[in-house]
């Protein structure tokens, strides 16, 4: 497989065709996909909302319903798909040992520790954001992050236009979907779909630094 080609041919879309839906193989593949991302001690700090009926994307849609985000508002109404992807807004023991037992009903261990010890160690990590660094909420996002570049490729392999959105209001998409009363805030909103002929941003060649300002090979 040609990874580069998947990598030059994605591109944030700026108008949809809603003529145009997503399969729902390929929706729950990029589900599957988005529930595998990987994260820090296995932590899934999120929750992911896919609203694919208009009621459901109205209800994100209007958390861009002001001016300067109109223009997001617009993807969201025409696009196939809306995912948010909303980050935990705390993390305690509860939370790290109810993850450890999933991981043990999976048949997921560290065979060098007892369960106990495993569960300790998360703690600890988990301390370190909470207690020692105060970032817990940055690093519980960053993960969010992670599943954004899982969903932005795994959207290309299957050929879908995608556009990562920051410009919303989330106090107004929060208060929508009751994620501060469910310990969740929403982090990401990402449009899904196929672009429209006049999209001029299809046809934009790609910008970037060159190797050698961007890496350092050793």
């Amino acid at each position: 497989m040609d990874i580069k080609h998947y990598m030059l041919q994605r591109f944030t879309a700026k108008k949809y065709n809603p003529a145009k839906k997503i399969p729902e193989p390929i929706i729950n593949q990029l589900v599957d996909l988005l529930r595998y991302t990987p994260t820090s001690i296995n932590s899934q700090p999120y929750h992911f909302i896919i609203a694919s009926t208009e009621e459901g994307k109205q209800r994100v849609a209007i958390s861009m319903n002001k001016e300067g985000l109109i223009y997001n508002k617009n993807k969201v109404d025409q696009a196939s798909h809306t995912i948010v992807i909303c980050s935990k807004t705390d993390m305690d023991e509860a939370y790290i040992r109810k993850l450890i037992d999933q991981e043990y009903h999976d048949g997921r261990h560290n065979p060098n520790m007892t369960k106990e010890e495993l569960i300790n160690l998360y703690i600890d990590y988990m301390n370190l954001h909470k207690i020692e660094h105060l970032d817990l909420q940055a690093w519980m996002a960053k993960q969010c992050y992670i599943a954004l570049g899982n969903l932005l490729l795994g959207a290309s392999l299957a050929n879908i236009d995608a556009s990562p959105i920051e410009g919303f209001d989330p106090k107004i998409l929060d208060a929508q979907f009751n994620l501060k009363e469910k310990g969740f805030t929403s982090v990401l909103v990402i449009t899904l779909g196929y672009h429209t002929e006049d999209d001029y941003n299809a046809k934009q060649p790609k910008s970037r630094f060159s190797k050698e300002e961007l890496f350092t090979f050793c």
